[in-house]
């Protein structure tokens, strides 16, 4: 019996080990621009702590790079385990913690592993309300700091471990010369928490992206950690291949113009968009793809904030490659409609320039634009798959301060090559023929920037 188990365990790890293996090589190839980020929450004793510790093992001798943050509930100086203060500064800490680590690091590492994160303050949240620890305005409140959309779209799976409480209690004391119970370590406690993480998970799943529960009570250590392994190799897998949202070109066919409005096709996004992996929807001539995008321009003046794409981000088809884009912006993913509960396909879309503008330049933008403008441009090249949704994005330069993804944009400096800077309509209109056909029609058509016809005709040279 012993020789089956452990056949049974060595054909486990070969499997996982092989996953690991293809997960990594997509991801160094296709350069996904974050981490997944991983929360474990739940009851304690349930076995998280060590289900951490054989997932970072596993992931670190396969070569990914991972990050635990652990949780703060041990270091918390708020002694009062019951007051919600002491829910509240280890929900920010962890919050703290994973911020912190995305806005600086976000490149350099696959995994972000939280031991207990901000879903976890939620359940306690739940628990407090439950046995009036809480008053109800300052349980809405806190909810609603934790469960904006800002701070849910960095978890990409929640997995909620559950023990009885007598599984816990056992755990707690089996290796302890003590059976003095703990403020928390209490069957009454352990029951009411758990119902208390049923309730949150009821309320919330529909707008985290993914929430897995494991009741370990009685499963082996070993199967726990091999189900969980699993699936976050799965989820990282989901997260380098990316879906991206499409719909069949015949759905909006009867568009002929190469400029107009949000409105003419609204109905056919909300009723047609599905998601499919990106080489397959790329491949596919007889679909196309919504690409939300923003403009970025000075409050006071007719300046605009441009970009040039390093070569190694894009094709050698791409209509971007060489060219100047005074817009940035990108597809709208799967994960852009999981964050809402009951999503509109313009609130889609601005989810997706929320999350690509952050991810390229580091700036937060919002547009209140009830019926953008689209671009959808054909002329035998990519573009013709291709549909712009564009949004104006306002910004006090003088107070604007941007950070460029390296990976995605060339910066100035770099061996005196055109990068992403400020540019005035007059450095626009003197190199008019720099720009890609998207900006060009976005400067003609809605800034009314664009060169005389006969300075089209001798516009050469660099914009920047």
């Amino acid at each position: 019996m012993a020789g089956n188990n452990e056949a049974k365990i060595l054909r486990q790890i070969s499997g996982l080990e092989r996953l690991a293996s293809e997960v990594l090589e997509k991801k160094r190839r296709l350069r996904p621009r974050r981490p997944i980020v991983i929360e474990f929450s739940g009851s304690p004793k349930s076995g998280k702590t060590s289900c951490i510790s054989s997932l970072d093992i596993f992931l670190r001798r396969n070569k990914f790079r991972t990050v635990v943050l652990t949780e703060r509930a041990s270091v918390c100086p708020i002694e009062n385990k019951f007051d919600p203060l002491f829910n509240v500064w280890t929900g920010c800490g962890s919050l703290n913690q994973l911020s912190e680590l995305i806005s600086r690091e976000a490149r350099s590492v696959d995994i972000i592993i939280l031991d207990r994160g901000f879903f976890d303050s939620l359940c306690w949240f739940e628990w407090q309300r439950n046995h009036r620890y809480l008053r109800a305005d300052d349980y809405n409140c806190f909810v609603g700091f934790f469960t904006s959309p800002r701070f849910r779209m960095m978890i990409d799976l929640v997995l909620l471990f559950e023990a009885s409480p007598e599984v816990s209690i056992d755990r707690e004391y089996r290796n302890l010369l003590t059976r003095r119970e703990g403020s928390i370590m209490r069957k009454n406690v352990l029951e009411s928490y758990k119902e208390a993480c049923r309730e949150a998970v009821k309320k919330y799943s529909n707008i985290f992206r993914a929430i897995h529960r494991y009741d370990t009570s009685n499963q082996d250590q070993n199967e726990v950690s091999y189900s969980v392994t699993k699936k976050v190799l799965d989820t990282l897998n989901e997260v380098a291949d990316e879906k991206i949202g499409y719909v069949d070109i015949s759905a909006i066919s009867s568009v002929h113009d190469t400029i107009f409005r949000y409105s003419e096709i609204k109905k056919h996004i909300s009723s047609s968009m599905n998601f499919d992996y990106r080489d397959r929807v790329e491949n596919n001539k007889s679909l196309i793809q919504f690409i939300p995008i923003a403009v970025v321009k000075d409050t006071h003046s007719k300046r605009f904030l441009a970009g040039r794409k390093a070569l190694k981000a894009t094709s050698s088809l791409s209509p971007e490659r060489d060219r100047v884009l005074l817009y940035f912006g990108g597809h709208v993913r799967e994960e852009d409609k999981t964050l809402f509960e009951n999503p509109t396909e313009l609130s889609v879309l601005k989810q997706c320039l929320y999350r690509e503008v952050k991810e390229e330049i580091g700036l937060d933008v919002d547009s209140d634009e009830p019926n953008p403008l689209c671009v959808w441009v054909r002329d035998g090249t990519k573009s013709d798959n291709h549909l712009a949704v564009v949004f104006v994005v306002e910004k006090d330069f003088d107070y604007m301060k941007f950070q460029i993804d390296d990976e995605e944009f060339v910066r100035y400096e770099k061996k005196g090559t055109p990068g992403t800077e400020i540019v005035s309509e007059e450095t626009i209109i003197d190199n008019y023929r720099e720009l890609d056909s998207w900006s060009r029609n976005i400067m003609e058509n809605v800034f009314k920037i664009g060169p005389s016809p006969e300075r089209k005709k001798s516009a050469q040279g660099s914009l920047i």
